[in-house]
């Protein structure tokens, strides 16, 4: 039996505080995943994609721990701090020295040779992913304890579409600044300090009370053991398979249709080199462009959500699925010139906007199905983010195996980009089709307070006769 907590008053500057803790958090993502490895390889000529991975792989580490992070930060806080704030400073400072330190590092150590140099970044990356995978953690468990539920929808809206614009849009913009300017030192050192600040302004959400004898593998065990869980951590997985499939086909069928001709190579041989700065440009215009559309359906999600979970589930499938099916035809396969730009441009907003409202529609459900666990939300939301990033790897996998696969008896790319894509909306309905199995009163607003109400009406009953 989970203990109450009292919630203290939600104050209007949370959201931003959240939101202004999310989008430096993107601008984190898209420094590691986005400038870091098109640095490397732009800079050292020995360096390549498969050590790049290897470091991606190693700064992974700590996020697929996040459930034990979680388990240890809703056991143990402080009475005075709160039980989230102070892991969300000492680790997000962590974090950001070790990031600092990155930016220092790296460009002065880039003659070591592969193997030393992939040992530094490996190292330095295991670092600062340790620190910013626990305040991340934290973060998460002290919006589920302060954020009232009919506010829920609305903030993950904000928070999610600060992160995916600050990693995707603004991430690759930088990338290309990097590129450009030889900025990289300049942009590590600036985020470390953003992640000072970002771990600063959380000390000015109060907390709600810090629970006393948390019987945390009692109530993980029952976690696990609910059939309603399972449902929502499958469809966390099935979800988020298709997201950057998508995003990324998308970008190479813009490219290798591009009205100049762009590339001139095998669908299966597409990489990233010294001289791709062109290609790299246009991924970050079409980056910057598909950000904007993920705000616009973040928030606009998010208010439909707060009325309504189902609704902005719906709504969210309703702009994803079949524009990602006939997004194909917006391209230079199809249409030439400037009216194949115009239409990629379109495309890319409206893929950015499905992607936002899907995020933000199904968060608030999730961060709903966690509340149910007030003394151990920040594990259950961990074990739901480590399922969104088991998505993500098995939507690579499937993705790259189909590229190889179909590639050695298709030679149109947009003909390979909608098999992909069609399989991947498959994926999207599964996960669609198994969220409508969950029972409605487990998130919708309404039905939980009339079901809340009936149990008051009923006690009121009992304690009338028994008076």
């Amino acid at each position: 039996m989970t203990e109450e907590v009292v919630k203290p008053e939600f104050k209007k500057s949370y959201p931003f505080i959240f939101s202004y803790f999310y989008l430096i958090q993107g601008l984190f993502n898209g420094l590691q995943a986005i400038v870091l490895p098109i640095y490397l390889i732009t800079v050292v000529d020995e360096i390549d994609l498969a050590f790049i991975l290897i470091i991606l792989s190693v700064g992974v580490l700590p996020w697929a721990l996040k459930f034990l992070i979680g388990m240890f930060n809703d056991k143990y806080g402080s009475e005075k701090f709160g039980r989230r704030k102070p892991w969300i400073l000492i680790f997000g400072i962590w974090g950001g020295i070790w990031f600092i330190i990155a930016g220092i590092l790296i460009p002065q150590n880039l003659d070591l040779g592969t193997t030393k140099l992939i040992m530094l970044v490996a190292f330095l990356a295991l670092m600062w992913n340790i620190g910013w995978a626990i305040a991340d953690t934290a973060l998460d468990g002290l919006i589920l304890d302060v954020t009232p539920k009919d506010e829920l929808g609305k903030v993950q809206g904000y928070t999610w579409s600060m992160n995916l614009f600050g990693s995707s849009a603004i991430g690759i913009i930088m990338g290309a600044l990097v590129l450009i300017f030889n900025a990289f030192t300049f942009f590590f050192v600036l985020e470390g300090i953003l992640l000072f600040s970002a771990c600063i302004l959380p000390f000015f959400v109060k907390e709600s009370e810090v629970p006393k004898d948390v019987k945390v593998w009692k109530e993980f065990k029952d976690i696990i053991s609910k059939k309603k869980n399972w449902k929502l951590f499958i469809l966390s997985i099935l979800d988020n398979i298709p997201y950057a499939v998508v995003t990324f086909a998308y970008g190479l069928l813009v490219i290798i249709y591009w009205p100049e001709p762009l590339v001139e190579v095998d669908v299966t041989s597409i990489s990233l080199a010294a001289e791709s700065i062109d290609l790299f440009m246009i991924f970050a215009m079409f980056g910057a462009i598909a950000g904007f559309g993920v705000i616009a359906g973040c928030l606009i999600t998010g208010r439909i959500s707060d009325k309504s979970r189902r609704k902005g589930v719906y709504f969210a499938h309703i702009i994803y699925v079949p524009f990602a099916l006939i997004s194909v035809l917006f391209c230079g396969a199809f249409f030439g010139g400037m009216v194949a730009i115009v239409l990629a441009i379109i495309m890319s907003i409206i893929l950015g906007m499905g992607e936002g409202a899907l995020t933000t529609s199904f968060q608030a459900v999730r961060g709903d199905l966690a509340r149910q666990y007030p003394n151990l939300n920040s594990t259950y939301y961990a074990l739901v983010i480590s399922c969104l990033n088991a998505g993500h790897m098995v939507g690579y996998a499937v993705a790259g195996v189909l590229l190889i696969i179909l590639a050695t008896f298709i030679t149109e790319f947009w003909l390979i980009f909608f098999i992909i894509i069609l399989i991947m909306m498959v994926f999207q309905i599964s996960a669609l089709i198994l969220f409508m199995t969950i029972d409605p009163e487990e998130y919708e607003f309404e039905k939980q307070s009339k079901k809340k109400q009936a149990t008051t009406d009923k006690e009121k009953l009992i304690k009338n006769i028994n008076g």
